[in-house]
């Protein structure tokens, strides 16, 4: 049964020290590492390499698969990709691999919102039409995963991809932190589980949606790393 080791919301350097204190603890093997976004505070970019360095020396046989969050400014996903080359970064890309002898494909994407914020509004115009057209985008790659022969599709993104799971955040600011629009694609496109953080506060740490497990893996919402078996 493949094992799926999860976190996001790192923010370095603000979580950082907590977050390698965790690594500490793992005891298991997982066959993929997956980080959900938020992994530096303001688009520090040299502020994830200490956390990078641990990570591959914890997991140096594992392959390590990102998504870009928010603090991930959009237009700086090439300076990540050099400055960390040891993970897969995916930016509404897939990642296909192998893992407890069942093929695995990663859908990967900072995800989308209910309502851009208002920052976004002023600074990123386009967004609107983003978030809108991303469902479908997502379920192409979920098709691809399937011609490739993956018998295992996750989703990973930043964002949220339901209201179900976001208690203990402020209802004022739900719209801000998921896409409900994205609920109807996980069975559609025949998602095994979805993947996200950015909900710091939300207090579930899985919830059904149809028959798909969303998981929230914010780190300051758990305080660990979580473990995901996928059957």
């Amino acid at each position: 049964m493949p094992l799926i080791l999860a976190t996001g919301d790192i923010h370095a350097p603000v979580y950082a020290e907590p977050f390698i204190k965790s690594l500490a603890k793992i005891s298991v093997k997982p066959d993929l590492v997956l980080l959900a976004g938020d992994l530096v505070e303001h688009n520090n970019v040299k502020a994830f390499n200490t956390v990078y360095t641990v990570l591959l020396e914890k997991f140096a046989s594992t392959p390590v698969i990102a998504v870009f969050g928010n603090e991930e400014y959009i237009g700086f996903e090439d300076e990540y990709r050099r400055m960390y080359p040891g993970i897969k970064w995916l930016n509404d890309e897939i990642y296909v691999a192998t893992a407890g002898g069942r093929g695995i494909c990663i859908v990967g994407s900072r995800g989308a919102l209910n309502k851009p914020t208002k920052w976004q509004e002023r600074n990123l115009p386009g967004l609107k039409d983003y978030y809108r057209r991303l469902p479908g985008k997502l379920l192409e790659l979920a098709s691809e995963c399937k011609r490739l022969g993956s018998e295992i599709i996750i989703l990973l993104t930043h964002y949220g991809v339901t209201f179900k799971n976001l208690a203990g955040e402020p209802a004022g600011i739900w719209d801000y932190l998921a896409s409900p629009e994205l609920e109807k694609i996980l069975v559609k496109g025949g998602f095994n589980a979805s993947i996200h953080a950015h909900a710091h506060r939300g207090f579930y740490e899985k919830v059904m949606v149809d028959s798909v497990p969303v998981y929230n893996v914010s780190f300051p919402a758990r305080g660990r790393p979580v473990e995901i078996n996928l059957g």
